[in-house]
């Protein structure tokens, strides 16, 4: 069989530097996102770098139906080793205030999806006792955030979620990362509508590079939460002893100004 890394939301930002990265180790992709053109234009460039396949497919998450015929067409002969769960966003703003077709589609494609792609791939690599999957989720996910309540929730999902995958697959030599990154520049605040948010943490930001590569490097480890920079690391450990009601409150403060 023909082993790949599947990449979601593979047409910018994370997704595109986590294509490149695998490239360059020689790993063949499938890359899937909703924009068929962007995803065309990185094979295209990937290809001409790296001598590697990369397969694209236009997949909206939002839909579990779609998953089901993307994996319906798939080649009986791929086998996806390797599954980056990066497809997510959010949206600033009063929860009363979120459209429904909003809050659906968040809860699809940052929950659903990421939960029905990696049980889809996981029959193939406990049979081949080998496979990664490492699921973007945020550093948000360790505390609620007013004013971006189903977003925050959503990334508490994926924490935890991720976490007990972890320790359930380790019996298959499958390893299982969950990447937790702060603000990073790439489009989810434009697609947040949250200019003022993006200007407050612009100083704070990262690069996407790093945040891929340290994602990468801890899913080669197996440690079940990858946190990128030093803040990251220092806000998790004062989390552990500010109750949560308290750090909804200064969350809350910070989200309603961007808002």
């Amino acid at each position: 069989m023909k082993k790949y890394t599947l990449i979601t939301g593979a047409s910018s930002g994370l997704g595109i530097d986590f294509a490149k990265e695998y490239a360059s180790n020689k790993e063949n992709l499938i890359l899937v996102a909703r924009r068929i053109d962007r995803l065309n234009q990185v094979k295209s460039e990937i290809e001409s770098q790296y001598d590697v396949n990369v397969l694209v497919y236009s997949l909206d998450l939002n839909d579990n139906i779609n998953i089901d015929q993307f994996f319906e067409q798939l080649d009986k002969d791929i086998f996806i080793h390797r599954l980056i769960n990066n497809a997510g966003f959010g949206y600033s703003g009063s929860f009363v205030d979120m459209k429904e077709t909003h809050i659906k589609s968040m809860i699809s494609v940052n929950i659903e999806a990421l939960t029905l792609l990696t049980h889809k791939v996981l029959p193939n690599m406990i049979e081949h006792k080998t496979g990664e999957i490492l699921n973007v989720g945020s550093i948000a996910g360790f505390v609620a955030g007013p004013y971006m309540a189903e977003y925050y929730a959503t990334k508490a999902y994926v924490l935890n979620y991720s976490i007990a995958l972890h320790e359930e697959l380790k019996e298959h030599n499958i390893k299982v990362s969950v990447l937790c990154p702060g603000p990073t520049k790439t489009e989810f605040f434009d697609v947040a509508n949250s200019e003022k948010e993006n200007k407050m943490f612009d100083r704070f930001m990262m690069d996407s590079l790093p945040v891929v590569q340290k994602g990468i490097s801890d899913l080669n480890k197996n440690k079940p939460i990858s946190l990128v920079g030093l803040s990251n690391h220092s806000l998790r450990v004062l989390l552990k002893f500010v109750p949560r009601t308290v750090s909804s409150k200064f969350v809350g403060r910070i989200q309603k100004k961007s808002a």
